[in-house]
């Protein structure tokens, strides 16, 4: 059984700042917490409805967070259709959101415990609105968690392998002379995580270059362990901080460099010496 919940809740969306979503959300948490519970905003910046932009940032953060922390994440394109809302509660944390493959990859690498749907009508926020179920299912089912209460109360069981899946990583042979990667992520500076796992890394740079195809664009990259040891303007392919392989350029942006968006995928290659102009 997970610790109970800490009084701590981890919101990420793809709201945004500019409209009161997420101060309306906080207002649900508030209402029932009444100063018992601490809101701390991962981000709110997901690319809107990327779900694995949203599944890349809670795995690879939640980790960082204490034992008992309850993470709300909203990345929902499909609110108001028949996906589930759930709880889900792991080793040593309790998930909330959508059954989209949003928490998938987190949860499941914390050990999932149990799943419960969200079908208790008496926490909900009411009146429900069919379009903001981060309102009116999510925050209460959260705040609740967050202040100790036992997930069963939230809903019924659901066998956690009924949970929608989603994978964040592509493996690799290791001989492999072609790889195809999705960008997952996409950060402020235009660097470009891909779901490659961190072996992937080692296959296409076993001759210190790699060729990345875009779309028509084709440039050369080289394997660095960070992008500031490049020249300014040179692409590199390294691993970064959160353990993804990943493309940058060094005091410039690998996204407008390639043409890359969120679920773009690029063709690379290992390059020999001889191969190089």
């Amino acid at each position: 059984m997970a610790p109970r919940g800490r009084g701590l809740v981890v919101y990420m969306s793809d709201f945004g700042w500019r409209d009161p979503y997420v101060g309306i959300v906080k207002g649900v948490i508030e209402s029932i917490g009444m100063g018992r519970i601490r809101v701390i905003d991962l981000t709110h910046d997901i690319a809107v409805f990327s779900v694995i932009s949203g599944a890349y940032v809670l795995y690879t953060s939640y980790r960082y967070y204490p034992p008992g922390t309850v993470f709300l994440a909203v990345v929902d394109p499909g609110v108001g259709t028949e996906r589930k809302p759930v709880a889900i509660e792991t080793r040593n944390y309790y998930f909330v959101g959508p059954d989209n493959g949003l928490l998938y990859p987190a949860a499941a690498e914390d050990g999932i415990l149990r799943v419960h749907v969200l079908d208790n009508e008496a926490v909900y926020r009411k009146p429900v609105s069919m379009s903001f179920h981060g309102r009116d299912i999510f925050s209460p089912a959260a705040a609740l968690l967050a202040l100790g209460v036992g997930i069963e109360a939230l809903g019924s069981p659901m066998e956690p392998g009924e949970l929608v899946k989603l994978s964040l990583r592509k493996q690799c042979s290791g001989t492999e002379e072609e790889i195809e990667a999705e960008v997952v992520y996409i950060d402020r500076f235009g660097n470009a995580a891909l779901g490659l796992e961190r072996g992937c890394l080692n296959t296409l740079c076993r001759w210190g270059e790699v060729e990345v195809v875009s779309g028509k664009r084709k440039r050369r990259a080289r394997c660095l362990p960070v992008f500031s040891h490049a020249e300014p303007g040179e692409l590199v392919f390294y691993m970064n901080s959160l353990g993804f392989p990943e493309l940058a350029v060094n005091l410039g942006s690998a996204a407008e460099e390639l043409g890359l968006q969120v679920g773009s995928r690029v063709v690379m290659r290992p390059v020999q010496a001889k191969e190089k102009p």
